[in-house]
């Protein structure tokens, strides 16, 4: 009797074991999956229906009849183990539809379904009414919280090596299982044994060999440590592949065709983090300065040109408001970026003489910036390279106590978006109050948002700005004035300018010595009074002093939810967005300004 209760004991304990191991690994696998997905698709198209594709599956295998323990394993370990390849190959297919909605719900189907379902019969195998239960926190419950460690360990680089892994796993317990029922069947027959044990071990080899074959490898680069990498279909050359915390960071260039045929871009180096571009350059023969002044250059000494992004130019403005004691002095002494880009508005400080302070979440978006775009040495404990939340708040706390060594800042430069989403708790009125403590009584904050001007979005970021810092201006970077018909379906990139002076903001004309020898500036500074954008074509300014529904806070923040919408056009228009600026291909959608190529190598 009481080995029949032990023995059930144990049966009883390694069931719950095999669920919880098997739950775990789902967890893991979906979280891959999204990551190793995300910079062909974004975040928000990735996510859309993510949810959705997981519990249909889970319904669908809890209703199904199973198949058998081993040969579920062996239909598992061959799809984790083509993993690497299928979610990138049916993904890059996928996105040349160019549907933000459909395109990522088909790789989801074909990649993450199969996986999913076939996880939980094997589940269901094991105890069917046990998995129920287990299963209650399944890949989706679990999943935030390995995207918190993966994040935190800068373990995304491991996207091929957990697919393999797992892989590996269920094909060596599948030929664990069938040697073992070999081995205890009436009729053992050693042919048999060995036969099953050189099937599971094929799949292995073939992983073995992709991993040494280049033909077979994964087509990423993020491990690969041969660069440059140039593309053998466009002339397209990838400088750097690293991931990091924020996704997939890439330094890439388009190339003017070698063969002399003619391409409509050309000639630029930008940086992306997985889906998002945060800026560009001009290279080659396209560099070109006021004056014929030598021009920025790299690390390696390649010279740089204008920023193919004029957002980051029009920021500059900052330092034109003269109407603060300190701006019709023309004095700055320090400024603060938040957000550094490919360090465009970083580099114009220093070179204005300002004491500049960065705040960068990703350490590879910084080392890009100072090796690849020409980004001065900030000096000596000038960046900080985490979440600005917390290094503002410590600041903020710095000046309560009173510390001697903080620092009050002049100007504030605020860019933190990308990808058609913002990180909302660096939105909230919470934040802006405290950033508000470390700056100085008539300093002035740039905020860069991209959105549609007449939407949810950018009208709680005005209403919350204006609540926080008491006066705000606004200006857009496109080339031509915004009709009120655009004004709802255009994406812009809108410049905020706020503070807490009690004299309304104005700004003095811009001169020579603001261009830094730049075509651009000189458009873009020169042409500011034509670019300023009327609250009332944001929203109904009426209701904001009394109206809380647009004010931002860590209690009630629904930006990113009002922005999800907005976030799918970007999909489609941000290298319009890009690129208006130089007047290149208006109207055009992301996808169809370059070929495929760029967003696909990575």
């Amino acid at each position: 009797m009481s080995t029949n209760s032990e023995s059930a004991t144990w049966t009883s304990a390694r069931s719950s074991l095999s669920l919880l191991v098997v739950s775990v690994a789902l967890s893991l696998f979906t979280t891959s999956y999204e990551n190793s997905i995300i910079p062909l698709f974004a975040s928000v198209p990735t996510l859309k229906y993510l949810g959705h594709v997981v519990h249909t599956s889970t319904a669908l295998a809890v209703i199904t009849p199973n198949l058998s323990s081993s040969k579920i394993l062996l239909i598992l370990g061959c799809l984790l183990l083509l993993a690497p390849h299928t979610s990138y190959w049916i993904s890059v297919y996928a996105a040349r539809f160019k549907d933000p909605i459909y395109s990522p719900l088909v790789t989801h189907a074909l990649v993450l379904a199969p996986v999913v379902y076939f996880s939980v019969s094997l589940a269901m195998s094991v105890d069917p009414t046990l998995a129920l239960i287990v299963l209650a926190a399944n890949a989706l419950q679990l999943r935030p919280l390995l995207m918190l460690v993966f994040n935190a360990l800068s373990l995304d680089a491991s996207n091929n090596v957990i697919f393999i892994a797992l892989g590996c796993v269920c094909i060596v317990v599948h030929g664990g299982i069938k040697v073992n029922v070999g081995k205890h069947s009436a009729h053992p027959n050693a042919r048999n044994t060995r036969t099953t044990v050189v099937l599971s071990v094929l799949p292995l080899v073939f992983t073995a060999l992709s991993s040494l074959n280049p033909a077979l490898r994964s087509p990423t680069l993020v491990d690969s440590i041969v660069t440059p990498y140039y593309s053998p279909t466009y002339p397209l050359r990838i400088l750097n592949s690293t991931q990091s915390k924020t996704g997939v960071v890439v330094v890439g260039e388009i190339l003017p065709p070698a063969d002399g045929s003619s391409i409509s871009l050309h000639s630029i180096r930008y940086l992306r983090v997985s889906h998002s571009l945060l800026g560009g350059v001009w290279i080659g023969d396209q560099v070109a300065t006021l004056n014929g002044f030598p021009p920025l250059t790299d690390q390696n000494g390649t010279p740089l040109g204008d920023s193919v992004y004029s957002a980051f130019v029009l920021q500059e403005a900052v330092r034109l408001v003269n109407s603060t004691p300190q701006g019709r002095k023309g004095v700055c002494d320090h400024a603060l970026i938040i957000g550094l880009g490919t360090g465009i508005s970083a580099n114009a400080f220093a070179q204005h003489g300002i004491a500049t302070t960065i705040v960068e979440i990703d350490p590879a978006v910084y080392d890009a910036a100072r090796q690849y775009f020409g980004l001065s040495d900030p000096g000596i404990n000038n960046v900080f390279l985490q979440d600005a939340r917390g290094w503002v708040r410590d600041r903020r706390a710095m000046v309560e106590a009173e510390d001697p060594s903080v620092i009050k800042y002049d100007v504030v430069v605020h860019d933190c978006f990308s990808g058609g989403g913002v990180p909302e708790h660096l939105f909230s009125i919470e934040f802006w109050n405290d950033l508000k403590t470390i700056l100085s009584p008539e300093g002035v904050v740039a905020v860069n948002f991209a959105g549609t001007l007449a939407s949810d979005s950018s009208q709680a970021i005005l209403v919350t700005l204006l609540r926080a810092f008491g006066q705000c201006r606004a200006f857009h970077d496109r080339v031509e004035p915004i009709s009120p018909e655009q004004s709802h379906s255009q994406f812009v990139n809108i410049v905020f300018f706020c503070s807490p002076s009690p004299t309304p903001l104005t700004f003095r004309p811009a001169v020579e010595e603001d261009y830094l020898h730049s075509y651009l500036r000189r458009h873009i500074l020169s042409s500011l009074d034509k670019r300023e954008i009327n609250h009332a074509e944001i929203g109904d300014s009426s209701t904001w002093s009394t109206e809380e529904t647009f004010v931002l806070t860590d209690a009630h923040n629904t930006l990113n939810t009002w922005q999800e919408g907005e976030a799918l056009e970007h999909w489609k228009r941000e290298l319009h967005l890009f690129f208006d600026s130089v007047i290149l291909m208006r109207c055009v959608v992301m996808r169809e300004m370059v070929p495929d190529v760029v967003w696909e190598t990575y």
